[in-house]
């Protein structure tokens, strides 16, 4: 079992557009880009995996640079939200992207169609694209059309989970100013390790997924606690939770659900459940040793802190919650020496791998999601109730 799926793996790295994505050409995103040139904000219509790859790469740029992003995600049916970020956007000034894989995302499409309600003179023809698969009964494609905006692929073979390393991801990505290139091929190196490797016995993200699936299968353990120190990793843990939930939540007798938690913050609301309550828990901390300019403390005052910075108490109180936790549960330690875009397209494609791998050993589909589509249509039954 242990070889066979390790065969299987390697093939999938071959077959997969997931993973064959991740050595396309980049030209075609970048000469894309451009259409945004002269915009000082791109607003992104999309939720979940339209919006949720593309959004942990922005914001991470976003804080190593200490800037505003330029790129804006308008993702739940909230109309307050909606309104505040559409405030402070000059049409004349603004690019348009909407993502819908299906085309019939209802809060896309609602949020989208109020928009052209209020910008009924928007140039969308030159400032404004949609990045749907080119099926029939595509609504977002139809609607796209009708105001001769540009129409942009989502491969059919790529759910929206999935699609980080394609045009969903990276095209937002490049307009908040990433380094696209070094994420890809940070991603590129984790595959060709792993093709590489003639045995399974030397393929440590191979080892680290069996692993993994070894602490699940019994059910015991049925909850992933993914504790991120670093703000910079907020949104990865959304991304991170969405793959877990929609990808291996297929199975009463083998279901592993996703918790989030940011250090140190959740050390002073969650810990505490973590310690002394029931012990079906694994934990992934992520942590970086990262030296941002800030001085040391001189406060004889407080004598613990003085003579320190900001990161290493936050790296004390890491290795700290790490040596507890081990004492009850099992606990995977990430730690990089910075974090930056390159560590996160590594985390990413090692995440596609442990789920790939995690689904086969379970028996389970990991790119369909067939539950959530009796919501779908309970809610448009209620939309049309509403008067």
């Amino acid at each position: 079992m242990f070889e066979n799926t390790f065969s299987y793996l390697k093939q999938q790295l071959k077959t997969l557009d997931i993973f064959k994505v991740v050595y396309d050409d980049l030209t075609p995103i970048k000469e894309l880009a451009n259409k945004f040139n002269d915009c000082e904000k791109i607003l992104v219509f999309g939720i979940g995996g339209s919006s949720l790859g593309g959004k942990c790469l922005v914001n991470l740029q976003a804080m190593i640079s200490g800037n505003e992003p330029r790129v804006m995600f308008i993702e739940n049916a909230d109309s307050l939200h909606f309104l505040n970020v559409i405030k402070g956007c000059a049409p004349q000034k603004t690019g348009i992207i909407v993502i819908s894989k299906s085309g019939r995302t209802t809060e896309t499409l609602m949020l989208f169609l109020t928009l052209c309600e209020m910008w009924k003179d928007f140039d969308y023809k030159n400032k404004a694209i949609a990045i749907t698969e080119p099926s029939e009964n595509n609504v977002l494609k139809n609607l796209a059309n009708e105001k001769n905006m540009d129409v942009i692929d989502h491969s059919s073979k790529i759910g929206g989970r999935f699609s980080v390393f394609s045009v969903v991801g990276l095209l937002p990505a490049l307009l908040g100013n990433v380094d696209i290139d070094a994420f890809v091929k940070s991603a590129q190196k984790v595959l060709d390790e792993v093709s590489n490797c003639e045995a399974a016995s030397e393929c440590k993200a191979y080892i680290d997924a069996c692993n993994m699936y070894d602490v699940f299968k019994d059910g015991t353990v049925n909850q992933h606690v993914i504790m991120t120190y670093s703000d910079m990793l907020e949104d990865y843990g959304k991304w991170a939770t969405q793959l877990i939930s929609e990808s291996l939540g297929k199975s009463e007798k083998f279901a592993i659900t996703p918790v989030r938690a940011i250090g140190t913050v959740d050390q002073h609301s969650m810990l505490q459940l973590f310690l002394d309550g029931t012990a079906n828990k694994f934990y992934t901390v992520i942590l970086a040793r990262n030296d941002a300019e800030t001085p040391r403390v001189n406060a004889k005052i407080a004598s613990g802190l003085n003579g320190h910075n900001i990161n290493e108490l936050m790296y004390a109180h890491a290795k700290a919650t790490v040596t507890v936790l081990q004492k009850k549960s099992p606990v995977r330690v990430l730690e990089f020496d910075e974090l930056n875009i390159s560590v996160l397209g590594e985390l990413m494609m090692k995440n596609f791998i442990e789920t790939i791998v995690i689904a086969k050993l379970a028996g389970i589909n990991p790119f369909n999601q067939p539950a959530v589509e009796e919501s779908k249509k309970l809610a448009m039954q209620y939309l049309a109730n509403v008067s």
